[in-house]
């Protein structure tokens, strides 16, 4: 009886183990794309000189959403992010910054505890000046910063920071002749160009500083839907996938929606996960520039 105990003991720790892992493993992934995915929804801006340019927000716009992941067919509640734009000044001159901050729950926090601080400094007309990403995720902490000198007219220089944990940190200095964002800075220049000029299919290649090195990235415009958010309203919205190149294999990982409107807010997220998939959802927004016309009525 006392050996059937045990047994039966070791197996549903087995078990619980089994599930905390795969969790874990999920949210890790999870983490990487949902954050990507709240921030690439933009092009190279060599393929989109074309393309038409408007403000599309203001200091003091909140926008906020929830995020979830799938677990045999039924959808959990992970966490949720916040995105907030201020006035600032940045050695000397004025600028704005963007922030976005993501947590996961209390629940997710048994598996995979996550707090995030993304943020941007970039001028008026959308040339990033600093980066900085704070991550805590499970026992880890990493830091990475980016710094951009445009003090040769020439070429800019572009400056990495990467630390993990106490390890010693890395840093690269590099100089490119094309402008080159960070994802936030990414953010904050797409929401400035009007997509509905694309054609379906169309595909844009951009270049990303991540702290550790600078990657191309590829984006596909899939055409126009209709979507609903956490907010309870439906929103005519722009399609997009992001295309990663992996061992010469290209994958879709994300697909996302932003308002058609002169505001670009993204209102869904659907990840395509190693495991399965993931949802990023709109659920408050405050702040805009402009009324949201967007709306299904």
């Amino acid at each position: 009886m006392i050996n059937a105990s045990w047994n039966y003991f070791f197996i549903c720790e087995g078990f619980i183990n089994f599930v905390r892992n795969f969790i874990r493993a999920k949210m890790k992934q999870f983490k990487a794309i949902i954050i990507a995915a709240l921030l690439l929804f933009t092009v190279f801006p060599a393929a989109a000189q074309n393309l038409k340019q408007a403000p599309a927000f203001r200091s003091g716009e909140t926008l906020k959403c929830n995020f979830y992941f799938n677990w045999k067919f039924v959808w959990i509640g992970a966490g949720g992010a916040s995105l907030v734009v201020r006035d600032t000044v940045f050695n000397g001159q004025k600028a704005q910054y963007m922030k976005m901050l993501s947590s996961t729950n209390s629940r997710a926090d048994m598996f995979f505890r996550m707090r995030d601080t993304l943020m941007t400094i970039f001028t008026p007309d959308f040339r990033p000046l600093y980066y900085r990403k704070a991550s805590a995720e499970g026992k880890h902490f990493y830091l990475n910063q980016v710094w951009y000198d445009y003090s040769d007219s020439t070429k800019l220089k572009v400056s990495q920071y990467f630390r993990r944990n106490s390890e010693k940190p890395t840093y690269k200095e590099e100089y490119v002749t094309n402008q080159v964002y960070d994802m936030m800075s990414l953010l904050a220049y797409a929401r400035t160009l009007d997509f509905s000029t694309l054609k379906k299919g169309q595909r844009i290649t951009y270049p990303v500083a991540t702290g550790k090195r600078i990657e191309p990235q590829h984006l596909v415009y899939r055409g126009k839907k209709r979507v609903e958010g956490d907010d309870g309203k439906e929103y005519n919205c722009l399609s997009v996938s992001l295309i990663t190149n992996k061992n010469g294999k290209e994958r879709e990982i994300i697909n996302f929606y932003i308002t058609d409107d002169a505001n670009h807010l993204p209102v869904l997220l659907d990840l395509v996960l190693n495991f399965g998939s993931a949802k990023a959802k709109l659920s408050k927004k405050s702040g805009l520039l402009y009324p949201v016309k967007a709306v299904v009525k």
